[in-house]
């Protein structure tokens, strides 16, 4: 009960933090190899090795000749985006958890081969990548939550058959009332009964008794 309770806090706490929508911005961020501009998008699920797995495996369908990691930061060397053009990018990329909203930041820079993306210089290149940023929170978001809704789900279906079990249970218990009332209401009106029998029959044992006494009385006057 006590696990069935937090897991639907943190889900509602988590629905709070994440009504504010999926947003990607752009910003300076901080890499070890030097600050550069970079996209930051909220992915509203809390597990950070989950969300670097998927963000490695859309940047290998995008294809890179290597990949590696480096203090929790990952680099993929020449990805080439074909929407964008057949020049390979040098990925940076760092997944953080944030604690106060519950949530993961994935922030990525594009090494474009001399110049880093941004919105002023390479407006086409950017509003594609911004929007692969952006459908990746959202698949991640949303099948984060589906998990969430089918945890919740199971926990609705416990309740809703302890819900049902306590019903039948009041439903028997309540037959059982009524049984017995009709027990207590025939055997009452069988008392009743049974107290006009007894009174006809004690004036019988009255009788009889007489009967009796006067056969031994008239046995005794026999001399």
């Amino acid at each position: 009960m006590k696990k069935q309770i937090i897991t639907a806090l943190f889900a509602a706490s988590c629905a709070l933090s994440w009504a504010q929508g999926i947003k990607v911005r752009e910003s300076n961020e901080s890499f070890s190899n030097g600050n550069h501009n970079a996209l930051s998008v909220n992915i509203y699920m809390a597990d950070v090795s989950k969300v670097e797995k998927e963000w490695k495996s859309l940047m290998k369908d995008y294809g890179y000749q290597k990949s590696g990691d480096s203090k929790g930061e990952y680099y993929f060397d020449n990805v080439v985006f074909k929407q964008i053009g057949n020049n390979p990018v040098d990925v940076y990329s760092k997944a953080t958890f944030q604690k106060a909203d519950k949530l993961v930041m994935l922030t990525a820079a594009y090494d474009l081969g001399g110049a880093y993306l941004s919105s002023s210089a390479q407006s086409d290149k950017f509003d594609f990548l911004k929007k692969m940023m952006y459908d990746f929170s959202v698949k991640l978001s949303k099948a984060e939550i589906d998990e969430q809704i089918k945890d919740a789900t199971k926990i609705l279906q416990t309740h809703q058959n302890k819900q049902a079990d306590l019903e039948k249970e009041n439903k028997n218990l309540a037959n059982d009332i009524d049984d017995y009332n009709k027990k207590i209401r025939k055997a009452s009106d069988q008392i009743e009964q049974n107290k006009r029998a007894i009174d006809t029959k004690k004036n019988e044992v009255s009788a009889q008794q007489k009967a009796v006494d006067a056969l031994n009385a008239k046995k005794d006057a026999v001399q």
